[in-house]
Parts: C-alpha cells; structure tokens; sequence
C-alpha cells in the first residue's frame, strides 16, 4: 500500500473560516477555526492571514508541512464574478499554495455536493447571506438568489434581521402591529429608546451586516414564544428559500422529477423555517426529497466530498455521515480546547 493522500478542505463564510486535515481513507488529523474570508472584504491582508493561520493550525496539529499536502479544497463565499476569482487565486498565490494542487468553488457549489453527493438537485445556502445552487443529469448549472444583503438575500440571517429593524421600527411609530422584537432589539443595541438605534446602524464608518444578522436568532426567539411578527418573519424566510431552490429547479428543468433538495446554514437550525421550507418544497416539487438541513461544522462536508471526487472515490451516505461524526468529535475537542 502506497503513502497517503493528505487532503485540506476549507469553508469560507462572511464570520468564519473552517479548515479540516484528513486523508483518502477519511482519517481526520486536524481541525481549526478562523476568522473571516470572504473575497468581499477591502482588506486583502486580513484574508490571507485568517487563511494562513487556519492552514497553519491544521498542519502542526500533525507536525506536516504544506509540501505533504497532495490536495487543498476551498469552498469559498462571495465568488460570484471572474474578478472574485482573481481576488481568491492571489490569496492562494500570497499563500505560496501549487495551482495545481488547489481547487476553488464557490461555497453554494460545495453545498450542493454536501446535500446531493452529486446526484441531481438543489442545495439552499442561508447564514449570513443566502443562495441557491442545483445541477441536473446532464451536469448543467443553475443559481438563484445570492444577490447579496442590499439587493436580496431573502431568507438569509441578515434579511431576517433587516425584516426585524423594519417592524420594530413600524410598531414603535404605531405604523405596524406591536412586536416583542421592539424590546429585544433595544436590549441587542443597549438602548433605551428604540430611535437609538439608529445611531447605532446608519453613524457607523462601516455597516457590519453580520451584527445584524446576529438579530435573526432573537427572531427566532420570539417566533417561538408566540409573536406574531416573528412568526411571519421566520415564515417568510422559509417560503423565499423553497422558491429559490424551485427557481433553480426549474432553469434546469427537474421542477417535476425526483431531484434532492437540502438547507445548508445556521437559518435552518430555526424549526419554523425548515418546516416552512420542507412543505413548500414539496409543493412546488411533489417529487423532491428533501433532506435534513446541514448546519455547524457539517458544512465542511461539500469540500470534503469535492476532494474525494476529484481523487476518484465513490461517496456514499455512510462515508459521509462517517465524516460528519468524525468531525463533530473534533469540533467538541476544539472547543473544549
């Protein structure tokens, strides 16, 4: 039996970067967290370095360097034009990472591949930003949604969040029904006057739309203790991703087969949301089977699976629910770390 292949697999969001070290015999030798790298950001600098420092922990978790490396898979947020991935190769370049031992996709592609192991479907992106991404028999591609936080991303945490701002402030002007979110959002901001908060959002250098998609998990709070606008909220956001995976279903001409349609992102971990999206799914697309959403750490699995792919392994459903274990074991050592 030959040496090993040593394989990197990377997931790049708007908050964190993921890195995991294994090899082809889904071994797992080490995993790190980072800061964020999305190609978005102004500051190239901090990309690479939150890239470097998650490779780096990687490595001397098992004392190898980067030339005992055969394979490093990015799944990468924010590629949406040849100019992204101008910006993502530099990194890479800057990284003193082989062209041709590094494969970029972008992070809804690599979803897809978590959700479906490549069989025809849809895979429906929703954390900070949301997208959704699907391939047919024929291995032709299709996107809907991803315009990013100021144009779309319905469903996303910081469309929910913006939602929220948008009916606290209506309540308080007595513009729109009351809403337990206008004292949640008070105590997010650690204000005492809800007009506060606008000091907070529009004075800032620099809109953070990650701090406010922080605010979705109170909606979801809220949805659960009864409000009536969280719920719609949260409701809403289930109905906008089903109808971007069946926008995508339907450029590629599977709305009516047997295709797998999954959520892939912190959204999904809302009950509301999942239940909402699974039955609109299913009714825009009686055939579809949709899958458990993928949250947490299980979103390393679309890199993991690209990377076997391309070194010429067959994925089951059992290799993969293998790996999630595997790398949830190490995700409960790192933070106990």
């Amino acid at each position: 039996m030959g040496a090993l292949m040593y394989i990197m697999a990377f997931d790049i969001g708007k908050t964190k970067t993921l890195g995991v070290l294994f090899d082809e015999e889904l071994n797992i030798y080490g995993y790190a967290v980072g800061g964020p790298a999305d190609v978005l950001f102004d500051d190239k600098s901090m990309i690479v370095r939150n890239l470097r420092y998650v490779l780096n922990a990687c490595l001397v978790q098992i004392g190898l360097s980067l030339k005992d490396v055969d394979l490093l898979v990015f799944s990468w947020a924010s590629l949406d034009s040849e100019k992204d991935y101008g910006i993502a190769w530099s990194c890479i370049e800057e990284l003193g990472l082989p062209r041709d031992k590094v494969v970029i996709e972008h992070d809804a592609v690599a979803a897809y591949y978590a959700v479906t192991l490549g069989e025809p479907g849809v895979a429906v992106i929703a954390g900070t930003g949301a997208i959704a991404f699907g391939m047919n028999e024929h291995g032709e591609r299709a996107r809907s949604s991803g315009w990013g936080w100021m144009i779309g991303d319905e469903g996303s945490a910081s469309w929910i969040g913006l939602q929220a701002l948008n009916m606290a402030s209506r309540a308080y002007d007595g513009r729109g029904p009351w809403t337990s979110l206008v004292e949640r959002i008070k105590e997010f901001y650690g204000v005492d006057d809800l007009l506060e908060v606008i000091d907070r959002v529009h004075r800032r250098k620099s809109l953070d739309i990650s701090d406010i998609a922080e605010i979705a998990e109170i909606v979801n709070e809220e949805a659960m203790k009864g409000d009536d606008v969280a719920k719609q909220i949260m409701t809403r956001a289930g109905e906008e991703l089903a109808l971007s995976a069946y926008a995508v279903a339907k450029k590629l001409n599977m709305e009516n087969n047997d295709i797998i349609v999954g959520g892939v992102g912190s959204v999904f971990k809302s009950h509301i949301v999942s239940s909402v999206f699974k039955s609109k799914v299913i009714e825009m697309m009686p055939k579809a089977r949709v899958r458990e959403p993928i949250v947490g750490h299980q979103a390393i699995i679309g890199a993991i699976v690209i990377a076997l792919r391309r070194i010429g392994l067959s994925i089951t459903q059992d290799m993969v629910n293998r790996v999630i274990d595997k790398v949830r074991r190490f995700e409960e050592f790192y933070m106990r770390s």
